[in-house]
Formats: structure tokens, C-alpha cells, sequence
């Protein structure tokens, strides 16, 4: 494997189940707010139905947008698993305070 071609940046799918993800560059930090269902331990499949926010800060904004965008991706693969459903749909209004909280 050629070591000038590493990732940038690895997550897990499997950790956590992302249900939404916002940002913030306009300050010396970068902010990004994300928003999941924690798996319960982790020797099982199941996640906590009750999602859990989280605050990500960085120091270097390019860092922060690659994070936002991981995040974003793996949130576009979430939601057409019909595994996770129920968490997007036990969340709904969560995801949509969420979002509307953290894009002001």
C-alpha cells in the first residue's frame, strides 16, 4: 500500500448510528454537532434509542470539514438501512430541533 494515499480520516459505523450533523467554521474553532444513537455495549448489535449529542472542536477548519463530510456520508448510508429506521424515526423530532438549533 502506497503510504502517501492514507485516509485522512477513519470512523467506525458500527459505534454509534449518525442521524444528523451540523457545523460551525466562523469562529477560531470549528464546531461540528453531531447527533447519535450509541450502541448499548459492545458485544450486541443494539443501539440506545434515545440519541445522544455530541460537540466535535477543532483547531484546523480543513479537519473539521473532513469530519462534517465523513459524517454526512455515513448519515446518507444510515438512512436507506432499513435496520435503523426506528432510530431515525423514534428521533424525529430530536434530529429536526437539532438541526435547526445548531444552523443559527
Amino acid at each position: 500500500m502506497n503510504n502517501n494515499n492514507k485516509p485522512d480520516l477513519t470512523l467506525s459505523m458500527d459505534d454509534k448510528i449518525y442521524l444528523a450533523v451540523t457545523k460551525n467554521t466562523d469562529s477560531k474553532f470549528a464546531f461540528v454537532f453531531t447527533l447519535a444513537c450509541l450502541k448499548m455495549d459492545k458485544n450486541s448489535n443494539s443501539y440506545n434509542m434515545n440519541a445522544t449529542r455530541e460537540i466535535h472542536a477543532f483547531k484546523n477548519k480543513d479537519s473539521a470539514e473532513i469530519f462534517h463530510d465523513t459524517v454526512e456520508q455515513i448519515i446518507e448510508v444510515n438512512l436507506t438501512n432499513k435496520n435503523y429506521q426506528a432510530l431515525f424515526a423514534a428521533n424525529e423530532k430530536i434530529i429536526d430541533g437539532f438541526i435547526n438549533d445548531n444552523q443559527r
